[in-house]
């Protein structure tokens, strides 16, 4: 996971104004992993995870992971396939 954080957001959950660190293709896309708000926010929020938080990001990213492999940043998947053990 480290290495797909890498390359979504070189490790940054916050910008240099103190901001949530925000997708520069898709605004949605937070945190250092990068989590989609429009599809996974509801399901966070019901879980009680804050996706701004960098605990919440990653807890949130931990569950994406075990629900679904590597597939929600497939996007990314140029810079950290090499890397990661390419899961479904």
């Amino acid at each position: 996971m480290a290495e797909i954080a890498w390359c979504e957001s070189r490790m940054r959950h916050l910008n240099k104004e103190g901001e949530i660190f925000r997708g520069k293709v898709n605004p949605n896309d937070i945190g250092v992993m990068q989590i989609n708000t429009s599809y996974h926010e509801a399901t966070a929020t019901e879980m009680n995870i804050d996706l701004y938080s960098l605990k919440g990001n990653l807890q949130y990213a931990e569950y994406l992971y075990e629900k679904q492999g590597t597939r929600p940043w497939k996007a990314s998947s140029a810079c950290w396939s090499n890397t990661v053990a390419y899961n479904r």
